[in-house]
C-alpha cells in the first residue's frame, strides 16, 4: 500500500461518482518522484530475465516463471505468462495464443525505463480484449503483481453529439495508476483512472511537452486555458513552468475528476496552498461550464466542466489556448470559439 496516501471520498466533492472502488488511494508526487529510481530495479539476487518467445503458443511455454527468492520481485514475462495460463484456464486463450494475446500491460507508475522492470505486489494494470468478469477477478486474486484488469472496448471519452462517450470496462481490482511526465520546467505526477482515460505512454521526447516547452520559454503566456485537458497534463505543466492563471476544462467528467486528483497529488510541486470545490457536476457529458475547482498558491488554477464551445461564458480569455484534441477531429467550431484568446495552438 503506498506511503501518505491521498484519498479522494465523496466528502471532497459532494455526491462525486470517483471512482468505481470504493476507495482510491493516490500517492503525493514527490514521494513517487523520491522512489522512481528504485520502483522497478531488480535486487542483486534477482535471476536474469527469462526473455520468452512472444511467438510460441500457450502449449509450448513454460507452466510458471519463478519470483525472486530475495526480494520477491517477478518479470514482466512472468506475470503475463501467469496472467495468459488463467485467461487458458477460463477458455478464453487457447493453446496456440501466445504472451502477446493477454493485452497491454500498464505499470502502475509509468515513466521512460531503459530496461524491462521488476514487478513488486500491486504494480501491473492489464488492458485487454476477450476477458471475462470471473477471468479478471481470478488474475487480481492469484497473481500479487496485477492491480487491475480492463477490458479494451475503444478509445475512451470519445463520442459523437447526441452519443454516449466509449468507456473501458474495469472488470476486477482498480484502474489507478499514474504517469510520470517530465520538461524542462520539472516533472509532475498524473494520475488517471486508466479504464475511462486514453493511454499516452511517458516518453522522454513527448512531442506535446516540447510544444509547451517552447511556448511558456517565450514568456507570453501568463494566462493558460487547457480547453480539452483529460487529467490536467499540459496545462498543470504550464503552472509548473511559471504561469499565473492556469484553466482546465473538459467535457468528459471522469477526466475532470482526475485533474482534481492530480491538484491534490501535485500540491508542493505547484506550490498550491488551497483547494475548494465551489460547485458540483453530475453529467457524465458536459454542457454549460461548471467551476468544480479552484486551486490557489503560486498559480490561481480554476477546474471546468464543460463544453470548451461555451467555455468563456464563464472563463475569462487568456494569452494561450490549448486545444488537445483527438486525431481526426473537427476543431473548427473549437477554435472559433477560442478566437477571444491572444493565440491558440492545436496539438
Amino acid at each position: 500500500m503506498f506511503r501518505e496516501n491521498i484519498e479522494i471520498l465523496p466528502g471532497d466533492w459532494p455526491n462525486m461518482k470517483y471512482p468505481d472502488s470504493e476507495k482510491a488511494f493516490a500517492e503525493p508526487a514527490a514521494a513517487v518522484l523520491a522512489s522512481i529510481d528504485e520502483r522497478y530495479l531488480a535486487c542483486p539476487d534477482c535471476p536474469p530475465e527469462p526473455n520468452l518467445d512472444k511467438t510460441r503458443g500457450c502449449r509450448d511455454l513454460p507452466g510458471r516463471v519463478k519470483r525472486c527468492s530475495s526480494c520477491g520481485r517477478a518479470t514482466l514475462d512472468a506475470v503475463m505468462l501467469d496472467a495468459l495460463h488463467v485467461l487458458h484456464d477460463f477458455g478464453l486463450r487457447d493453446e496456440r495464443e501466445t504472451l502477446r494475446s493477454v493485452g497491454s500491460p500498464l505499470v502502475v507508475v509509468g515513466y521512460p525505463l531503459a530496461y524491462s522492470p521488476r514487478l513488486g505486489p500491486d504494480s501491473l494494470i492489464i488492458q485487454g480484449e476477450n476477458i471475462s468478469r470471473e477471468a479478471a477477478q481470478a488474475m487480481v486474486q492469484r497473481i500479487p503483481e496485477i492491480r487491475g484488469v480492463i477490458l479494451f472496448q475503444g478509445v475512451p471519452g470519445m463520442h459523437k453529439k447526441g452519443t454516449a462517450p466509449l468507456e473501458n470496462a474495469l472488470l476486477a481490482g482498480s484502474d489507478l495508476r499514474a504517469d510520470v511526465c517530465q520538461s524542462l520546467f520539472g516533472e509532475l505526477v498524473i494520475y488517471k483512472s486508466q479504464s475511462k482515460i486514453h493511454i499516452e505512454f511517458s516518453r522522454q521526447s513527448a512531442p506535446k511537452m516540447r510544444i509547451i516547452e517552447q511556448l511558456m520559454l517565450q514568456g507570453k503566456a501568463s494566462r493558460v486555458v487547457d480547453g480539452l485537458c483529460g487529467p490536467g497534463t499540459l496545462g498543470l505543466m504550464c503552472a509548473l513552468a511559471g504561469a499565473k492563471e492556469v484553466v482546465l476544462n473538459d467535457v468528459w467528467l471522469p477526466a475532470v475528476q482526475n485533474v482534481l486528483l492530480n491538484l491534490k497529488a501535485n500540491r508542493d510541486l505547484l506550490g498550491i496552498e488551497r483547494i475548494e470545490y465551489p460547485q458540483v457536476s453530475s453529467q457524465e457529458v458536459g454542457t454549460e461550464p461548471v467551476l468544480v475547482g479552484h486551486a490557489s498558491g503560486a498559480c490561481d488554477i480554476q477546474v471546468y466542466h464543460g463544453d470548451l464551445a461555451r467555455l468563456f461564458e464563464r472563463a475569462s480569455p487568456a494569452d494561450l489556448c490549448l486545444i488537445d484534441h483527438f486525431p481526426g477531429m473537427d476543431t473548427r467550431e473549437l477554435e472559433k470559439a477560442c478566437i477571444c484568446c491572444k493565440k491558440v495552438v492545436l496539438i
